[in-house]
Formats: structure tokens, C-alpha cells, sequence
């Protein structure tokens, strides 16, 4: 069983634990989570089965974009609503205009540091043991992108203050970008609640509750649940060989431009989408250059 499931995550659990209940509907068949969500937040959580597992490394890279609420006037030392608050102060009498100008300056590549409570890693331990442990060590900058992010509505007189769309890469803190954005308001914040909307192509509309996977499942009705394993991957350029093309790659040999004249037409390095004359979706794939020419190299053949 191969393929792919949106889950949307409920608040209070982990998304390992996610993972769990989905091995838990299917016996024996290997499962893996697309990088986590804070136990706090909801929303994607795509769910690799079988196959699909080695198409994670692609799927973790795919932007994200999130619904973030934010309350201002008020810093938590987890940076989020399951912390505790450290400092208040009033919140500056800004127009949205104002507010729409600071959030806007976060837009682009930024820097940021690993909040104290996180799992990035510092001498093999998470940065939250350390900090539950009340020992200060160092903690590295991490650069994102934020692509863009959109103000839904400010309230001055009430929380939550801010709710943004945020469309960020890979390893954004959210909860680190709240903190900072209270910082150049001028009062401090800290966010208090979020929820993931998309991951690459998948958004909440085909996301489903665990229950629901359940539910779908004793109905016989499974074929709604997974989707292909190639539909993660719809943004990679694709191409269509012959079988004997198809074989060359399965076998590890690297297709050469007399085999596919095609192959002009990709660019260097970048993963391609291998189909057979059926349609059928069977490996990952790159352009290498070699040194009078190029050929085109298998990445992950993903088929029997």
C-alpha cells in the first residue's frame, strides 16, 4: 500500500503520535509524518504509507502556509499560548496601515533564533530538555523565507490582536515570527493559536480527521483516503518514456540523450517525474551533466 494521507491534525496531540494511529489502520505497512506540528496547532499533516516514505525528503521541502492568531501586549517564555507570560506592556495606538507596514518588513529571506522551547538539536538533546532543566545553552540562527503574509484583521480591543496568513518554506518558527513582529510593534507577543492550511499542493479541503480515515475505512471506502503518491510531486516537470526507457532506469543505467531527445528540454539537477506509456507514475529522476553531453539518472525508482 502506497501513497499519501492529508491528515488534518487535531489540537492535543503530537504529530508522532498522528503517525501511531495511522499504523495503527494499517498493519505492517511502513508510515512516516512530513515534518511535525506542535502538539498546540492543527491542520496538514500529510502522511507518507509504504513507497511513498521515500518521497518525504521532497514533501518536508514544500512551502507551508499557516493561520496564525497573535496577542500583543504580552511575551510567553515558549513564544505561544502553552507557555507561561513573562512580560506585559500597553500595545502602541497603530493604525493598520502601521501594522500592515511592520508585518510587510518580514517578508523575504529572514533570520531567526531557535526558540528556547523547540527539538532542534544541541549536543544531542532538544533545546526544550535543556531549557526544562534551567541550563542556558547556545542556539543557532536559522534562516527562512517568508513568501508572503497577508493581515485578516487587527484588534486593537481584543484577542486575539493579529490573525495572518503566512506562506513561509521549510523550518519557519511561527511562533518566532509572532514574538518578533510584537517587537517591532513596540509590545511584545506571542501566538495563541495556529493552524496549518496547506502543504505544497495540499490544502484543508482534502485533509481528514483521523476519525473520518476511520470511518471512511470501515465503509470500504479507503480509495478516498490515499492518494497517489505522485500527487505531492505535481510541481516537478514530468516525462514520458517508452518501456524499454522505463527499464534502462529501473536497472540503475542512466538514459542517454540518443535514448531520449527529450531531455534538452529539462533543467540540470532538478527532480523529474518519470510515467510510462500507461500513465503510470514510476520514479524519481535528474539531468546530470556528464563531460560532452548529459543523461538522465535515476533518483528513486518508486514501482515493483
Amino acid at each position: 500500500m502506497d501513497g499519501i494521507i492529508v491528515v488534518n491534525k487535531s489540537a492535543g496531540i503530537t504529530s508522532h503520535r498522528v503517525v501511531q494511529m495511522i499504523r495503527r489502520l494499517f498493519p505492517g505497512v511502513r508510515a512516516g509524518h512530513t515534518g511535525t506540528l506542535d502538539p498546540t496547532a492543527t491542520g496538514v499533516l500529510p502522511v507518507c504509507l509504504g513507497r511513498a516514505t521515500r518521497l518525504s525528503e521532497y514533501i518536508i521541502e514544500l512551502p507551508k502556509t499557516y493561520r496564525a492568531e497573535i496577542v500583543l501586549g504580552k511575551t510567553s517564555d515558549t513564544e505561544d499560548a502553552a507557555g507561561r507570560i513573562t512580560e506585559e506592556a500597553a500595545i502602541p495606538s497603530l493604525g493598520r496601515r502601521q501594522i500592515e507596514t511592520i508585518i510587510s518588513s518580514f517578508t523575504g529571506s529572514i533570520e531567526q533564533l531557535a526558540p528556547l522551547y523547540s527539538a532542534v538539536k544541541y549536543r544531542g538533546k532538544p533545546l526544550y530538555y535543556w531549557t526544562r532543566r534551567g541550563e542556558t545553552v547556545p542556539r543557532k540562527i536559522r534562516k527562512a523565507k517568508i513568501y508572503s503574509i497577508d493581515l485578516l484583521d487587527f484588534n486593537p480591543e481584543r484577542e486575539p490582536h493579529l490573525v495572518l496568513d503566512v506562506h513561509c518554506s521549510r523550518g519557519t518558527y511561527i511562533r518566532t515570527l509572532a514574538a518578533d513582529i510584537g517587537k517591532a510593534i513596540g509590545c511584545g507577543a506571542y501566538l495563541s493559536a495556529l493552524s496549518r492550511s496547506a502543504v505544497g499542493p495540499f490544502t484543508l479541503k482534502e485533509a481528514l480527521k483521523i476519525e473520518e480515515i476511520e470511518n471512511l475505512l470501515d465503509s470500504g471506502s479507503g480509495d478516498q483516503v490515499i492518494l497517489k503518491m505522485d500527487s505531492a510531486l505535481i510541481n516537478f516537470p514530468r516525462i514520458d518514456l517508452n518501456q524499454d526507457q522505463v527499464e534502462t532506469l529501473r536497472q540503475g543505467k542512466h538514459l542517454t540523450p540518443e535514448q531520449s531527445k527529450q531531455l534538452e528540454n529539462y533543467t540540470a539537477d532538478l527532480p523529474i517525474r518519470v510515467y510510462d506509456p500507461d500513465g503510470n507514475f514510476k520514479a524519481l529522476a535528474c539531468r546530470i551533466s556528464t563531460e560532452d553531453d548529459f543523461s538522465l539518472k535515476t533518483l528513486k525508482y518508486l514501482a515493483d
